[in-house]
């Protein structure tokens, strides 16, 4: 699979094996008052930022509007509202795809007569897939609210159910963002 294809795969897929087994870590600067926050915008948007940041997030526009979206509707229910001119805080997601094997010693094997005991691996390689959201002080420029969310990602998933689950995943992200 090509790369370009691979990570709109990763996008579309992203988590779809249900968000309920979805790791979230969770990072909040404690010094920061969250009450003070009204509105929000998202980073790539602004005047100054570099195009690569830009090029990054909108590398794959349906992916983009998803994510898009679920973080705007997130934001939204917070309470805070979306301000292009004047926002108190800036939003930008990552998005990533790493190649990974998980390796399981289960110490005996069936059905092979030529197996040993106490040595039975089984090797599984897979892709994992990284959601980060990214909430920045616009006045400080100081990463604030970090939540990110990963998991292996399906090799044929099924697209019309990925507008959920990045749907989701984001909500899950958001449970614990500071409410004011």
């Amino acid at each position: 699979m090509n790369k370009t294809l691979s990570l709109l795969v990763f996008g579309l897929a992203l988590l779809a094996a249900g968000c309920s087994s979805t790791p979230v870590k969770l990072d909040v600067d404690p010094e920061i008052d969250f009450t003070r926050y009204k509105t929000f915008d998202w980073l790539d948007d602004r005047p100054g930022v570099p195009e690569g940041v830009k090029a990054a997030m909108s590398q794959y526009p349906v992916v983009d509007r998803r994510v898009r979206g679920a973080v705007s509707g997130e934001l939204i229910a917070k309470g805070l509202a979306e301000d292009q001119v004047d926002p108190d805080v800036l939003v930008a997601y990552h998005v990533g795809a790493e190649d990974k094997i998980d390796v399981t010693r289960w110490g005996y094997r069936y059905g092979d007569p030529n197996a040993v005991w106490g040595r039975g691996i089984d090797v599984y390689p897979y892709r994992k897939g990284t959601l980060i959201l990214d909430v920045i002080d616009a006045e400080t420029m100081h990463l604030v609210w970090r939540a990110t969310a990963g998991r292996a990602i399906e090799e044929n998933p099924v697209q019309a159910e990925a507008g959920e689950r990045i749907g989701q995943a984001v909500e899950k992200m958001f449970q614990a963002f500071p409410v004011r």
